[in-house]
């Protein structure tokens, strides 16, 4: 039998209900500046926003085969959600779809919309979290969530992947050794008949900070460019979850040739942010022409909370400070908790994609690797972790869902953390990373979860 024939017949074959399902949706998340002052995240303390360049939004994609309860990917243009908010937001899709479901949370970290985590307030020490617009957040996920689970139809799938060497000129990698994890895996979900598309979703690692720390309009950054792209392309749900970003995985550093001059784009402009996720999205979709459409028929979603030691004293004091609005709890005798997750979509045994969620901000090394190891690191003989699309992940299509469920703060691994000198790799000073991350066993932690989801 050829191998082409299989998505048509699998499509004859079984009944109607367990058929492979999609459903797009997306709501507005714009806070209203006019009865709230919103303070920007991202960057520093007391970036107040005076305006709205464009409209942030959550946006889901619903998923279902056979008789498995069906899997909500949601991407929200915001700084970040700790798990609080997510359980929330699962709460109100439970409820109101009145069956088992389950619902994957990821921000895309835009450094130009609200602070939801309280870190960026008017100055250090004060939260800059407004209550009210995190449950606007949740509701608006929630209704996005629910609005696609209620639209699913017949569908099919298709999956691409893409790289080029211009992907990897939007990268300023600002930590050595550079280990980049640059390439671009789209889910494109189409109606079973008429094959146009319903929703097509784009995993891929890079900070949404184009604008830098002077730009004081809510935006969703390069995102923005890049929705507006596949919905003009083809009219689809347009739907961008991050991936590996730590160390640090951003445009923000990079020398961008401006295509339309051929000069070098202007830093911190919108300009600069339309040509990475204009791009962005024309590789995507050229990558998703030449894929073949599959008709998954089995789907499955684990997910545990992994217990992740606290040695970060700055955390724990905005912990004590309440900053987070008695969201993600932490002390230094109990750390914290943040959920791992494992999604795999398979057809007739085989799996298609798999995706790990990750409630942080994965350095690339653990992500594709590898890990480079300096004698001056502080733990520079810790066993190595494993390395996620190289050791766990088997499928053709291997994602990573960055800032998933929850954030922790950057996610290092464990043989290259560096709090005291000498510093790794020449530094004169101490890393970036290590003062956001909750401390040296955050990696080992998550990765040793994760490979308990995964399995044999």
């Amino acid at each position: 039998m050829s191998a082409r024939l299989v998505p048509l017949i699998v499509l004859l074959a079984v009944p109607t209900f367990a058929q492979f399902r999609a459903g797009a949706a997306a709501r507005n998340i714009t806070p209203d500046l006019g009865s709230a002052k919103a303070y920007i995240a991202g960057f520093g303390q007391n970036r107040a926003a005076t305006g709205v360049h464009d409209d942030l939004h959550a946006r889901c994609l619903a998923l279902a085969a056979a008789q498995a309860p069906p899997v909500v990917l949601c991407g929200v243009d915001s700084i970040g959600l700790f798990y609080d908010d997510v359980a929330a937001i699962r709460q109100a899709v439970e409820q109101g779809h009145k069956s088992a479901v389950h619902v994957i949370v990821a921000v895309t970290h835009s450094h130009e919309t609200p602070d939801t985590m309280g870190l960026w307030g008017p100055q250090i020490g004060i939260s800059g979290l407004n209550d009210d617009y995190n449950r606007l957040v949740v509701q608006r996920t929630a209704a996005a969530a629910l609005a696609a689970l209620a639209g699913m139809q017949p569908a099919t799938l298709r999956l691409a992947r893409a790289s080029s060497p211009r992907l990897r000129e939007f990268y300023a990698d600002s930590r050595p050794p550079v280990v980049l994890d640059d390439e671009i895996i789209t889910l494109a979900a189409d109606h079973a008949q008429t094959r146009k598309p319903i929703a097509i979703l784009a995993n891929w690692a890079s900070h949404p900070e184009a604008l830098g720390s002077q730009n004081t309009l809510l935006t969703a950054d390069w995102c923005h460019y890049f929705y507006s792209e596949i919905e003009a392309q083809t009219g689809a749900t347009p739907i961008f979850v991050n991936g590996a970003i730590g160390g640090m995985m951003s445009p923000l550093g990079a020398a961008i040739t401006d295509p339309a001059t051929g000069q070098p784009a202007p830093k911190d402009t919108f300009r600069f942010a339309e040509i990475v996720g204009r791009e962005a999205a024309q590789h995507a979709l050229r990558a998703l022409a030449a894929a073949e459409a599959v008709s998954p028929d089995a789907l499955l979603y684990r997910e545990r909370m992994a217990a992740i030691p606290v040695t970060n004293r700055n955390f724990l004091m905005a912990a004590a400070a309440n900053l987070f609005k008695g969201r993600k709890p932490m002390t230094a005798e109990q750390g914290t908790t943040a959920p791992v997750g494992y999604l795999r979509l398979s057809l007739a045994g085989e799996p298609l994609l798999e995706a790990a969620s990750i409630p942080g901000e994965l350095y690339p090394e653990l992500s594709v690797g590898p890990i480079v190891r300096d004698p001056a690191a502080d733990f520079p003989g810790a066993p190595s972790e494993p390395i996620i699309k190289r050791d766990l992940l088997k499928a053709p299509f291997r994602m990573v869902f960055g800032l998933a469920n929850d954030e922790v703060g950057y996610i290092i691994p464990k043989a290259q953390w560096d709090e005291k000198p000498p510093y790794t790799f020449g530094a004169a000073k101490p890393w970036y990373g290590e003062i956001n991350a909750p401390g040296p066993d955050t990696a080992p932690a998550i990765l040793r979860t994760l490979s308990e989801l995964v399995g044999p």
